[in-house]
């Protein structure tokens, strides 16, 4: 008899029933990598300010968060289950990878096979998660195991080291089950990322593509849910990207095109800058208080929205 489907969280398994809304795209921690060298505005080192920033996501009505940091870009699980252990908001960490150029040539990645990678990043969903962030050559699991898969890819490209990594994780969500959520860099290459998934043999329902609405193509969204894919939506307050009004106009044209059942919404406040703990915004609590209210206003139905937050994020992160 096959095993029921369950959420995995950094504290524990969960019933999909009990998830909640949740944000499927978020950062909480991230204490060093390529991204902080380049800019310390990346760096999410401080425990307290991220309890800070879920105390106000929860009061807006938020309880659960997918943590999307990835192996080798500053992932710390034990200040993680620390938080984990502060919040009654439900923190999924996921495992896998960023894109390429934040792995240099001395990296791991760029000398073990695929099988190889796809076997460490299966244990961190199966075992636990690396106290050492696989940075090596000992390993530790801790308590907590990954509940998400992470792959990404650069700009209009994706690399020969990308592709690996996909076809990695590809690998160990056929030996997990654990979902597949992805970066692509400005919306692009989706069709190119779920092309080389399926071609490994994870199906669609089980593939999640970040990031789309940095490209607000309506042509192009419909394309892609097609696939039969989840669509995360994470750009709301990025007015440097869109103002919210054409994200509005976009999730409008989706859900009337018959895609509401498979669009997520997620905050993905990856700098400092963007969280109000550490002096910036627009925080975690805006897709809530903010964006949320104004889909309703314009007219977005009531039940369309509770799909968006609760219905479509269990059968996304349900294995």
């Amino acid at each position: 008899m096959a095993a029921e489907k369950g959420i995995q969280t950094v504290l524990g398994r969960i019933e999909p029933s009990n998830l909640g809304r949740t944000d499927m795209h978020n950062h909480l921690i991230r204490v060093a990598g390529v991204e902080v060298d380049r800019d310390k505005d990346f760096l999410l080192n401080r425990v307290d300010l991220a309890l800070e920033e879920l105390s106000s996501y929860h009061s807006a009505g938020g309880e659960a968060l997918v943590e999307m940091n990835a192996i080798g870009c500053g992932r710390d699980i034990e200040k993680l289950i620390e938080i984990a252990n502060n919040t009654p908001v439900k923190i999924i960490a996921a495992t896998g990878f960023h894109k390429g150029e934040f792995y240099p040539k001395t990296h791991w990645v760029h000398r073990y096979d695929v099988d190889q990678i796809a076997e460490l990043v299966a244990k961190e969903i199966t075992e636990g998660i690396d106290l050492f962030d696989y940075s090596g050559p000992i390993v530790r699991r801790s308590p907590a195991r990954a509940g998400v898969i992470k792959a990404a890819s650069g700009y209009q490209r994706i690399s020969v080291l990308e592709e690996r990594l996909f076809r990695a994780v590809a690998r160990a969500h056929l030996r997990t089950g654990a979902p597949v959520s992805t970066h692509t860099e400005r919306g692009t290459m989706a069709l190119e990322q779920i092309r080389l998934l399926t071609s490994e043999g994870v199906r669609p329902e089980r593939i999640i593509i970040g990031h789309l609405d940095r490209n607000p193509d309506f042509y192009y969204h419909r394309q892609v849910a097609s696939q039969g894919v989840f669509i995360i939506y994470d750009g709301a307050s990025r007015v440097k990207y869109w103002p919210d009004g054409i994200l509005v106009e976009l999730l409008r044209k989706m859900i009337g095109a018959g895609f509401g059942k498979q669009i997520l919404l997620g905050s993905d406040c990856g700098r400092s800058s963007y969280w109000r703990a550490y002096g910036g915004g627009p925080g975690f609590d805006y897709t809530l208080r903010s964006y949320v209210p104004r889909l309703l206003e314009e007219g977005i139905p009531e039940e369309a929205v509770e799909d968006l937050l609760i219905n479509n994020p269990r059968r996304a992160l349900a294995f």
